[in-house]
């Protein structure tokens, strides 16, 4: 196991074990969309314009490699720790809502991260900060 498994939660973990293939696609996209959000923000911010990219583009990658409902049973789980305080919960499942259905249509991956910058400047994405 790596030491990314370790950092997920028991849901999360549950998950992986039981879709291992959707568990590559989940990791090899976290750093996908991480790279992105660097490259185009400078940073992986925490509750700002980053951050909220960074959850649709991810979400959308899902989308599109793993299928609309294992993305948001994923990312559901993601959001599932009892400890997220709920605005960022909340902020979270929307812009994960919205990457899901830019994901489900399909596409490049710079495709979904043009469509989920979109979302971010037409307000579509929620930050908090």
């Amino acid at each position: 196991m790596t030491s990314a498994y370790y950092a997920l939660t028991e849901a999360e973990k549950s998950y992986v074990k039981s879709h291992p293939i959707n568990a590559t696609y989940i990791s090899w996209n976290k750093d996908i969309a991480f790279d992105e959000t660097v490259r185009r923000f400078g940073r992986n911010g925490h509750n700002d314009s980053s951050d909220a990219f960074r959850h649709c583009y991810w979400s959308a990658l899902l989308a599109r490699d793993i299928g609309e409902a294992d993305a948001k049973e994923f990312t559901d789980l993601h959001e599932s720790s009892p400890s997220n305080p709920v605005a960022e919960k909340s902020m979270d499942l929307n812009n994960n809502r919205v990457g899901i259905e830019i994901g489900k249509i399909g596409g490049s991956d710079g495709h979904l991260a043009t469509q989920c910058q979109k979302a971010l400047t037409s307000g579509r994405l929620r930050v908090i900060k």
